[in-house]
């Protein structure tokens, strides 16, 4: 991203302001982490001072919250019509789609990856919490596609739900990081091989 006022262009207001701070924070952490990164040089990237950063978005903390929420958003609205309404085996054959995006998206797969790294342990400003929150959520949905399985009797009544959607997760983030320390790795093609694979040992 081109800094705006290098740009010559007038800088932009209200939401358009919002925007530019946003997407420069995004910018700026995926490279530098959130620690490694002021408020100053988001200010500069995005063509505002520090006051106006903090205008629009209050704290740092705040905006590394921002930051977070929007990667996930244009996640979710971008992959919902791949997912929404499916239950069960059908439920889990969507993985591959989480993989597509991120491969497709490697700037935002590395920002929360380093954003993840940053937060393992919880302090005032950080976002450890927020993470803890979000991969509850991701576990809870892997949950219940597991659980609805079973009582449809797609899924083997002997798998232990919890452990095995704790084990989803463990994959998702582990070949996430992986592909983005070796970009040879194909990241699509290891979701697709373990989704198979995960598929043919659930079913019943």
């Amino acid at each position: 991203m081109t800094p705006l006022a290098a740009t010559g262009r007038r800088r932009p207001r209200g939401a358009a302001t919002k925007q530019a701070i946003l997407d420069a924070a995004m910018e700026l952490y995926a490279m530098r982490g959130f620690r490694g990164t002021g408020l100053i040089a988001i200010g500069q990237r995005a063509g505002v001072t520090h006051a106006g950063v903090l205008y629009h978005f209050g704290s740092a903390r705040d905006l590394l919250l921002a930051v977070i929420d929007e990667r996930d958003r244009r996640l979710w609205r971008e992959t919902a019509g791949t997912w929404e309404g499916l239950e069960g085996l059908n439920a889990l054959r969507w993985l591959p789609t989480v993989a597509r995006w991120n491969d497709e998206n490697r700037e935002l797969a590395k920002l929360f990856t380093v954003l993840q790294a940053e937060n393992l342990q919880g302090d005032d400003e950080g976002a450890h919490e927020f993470f803890v929150r979000r991969r509850r959520r991701v576990r809870g949905r892997l949950l219940r596609a597991i659980r609805q399985g079973r009582q449809r009797g797609e899924i083997r009544r002997d798998i232990d739900a919890d452990t095995k959607a704790d084990e989803i997760v463990a994959f998702m983030e582990g070949a996430q990081l992986t592909a983005l320390l070796d970009p040879r790795v194909d990241l699509v093609g290891l979701f697709e091989s373990y989704t198979e694979t995960l598929i043919r040992d659930l079913a019943a």
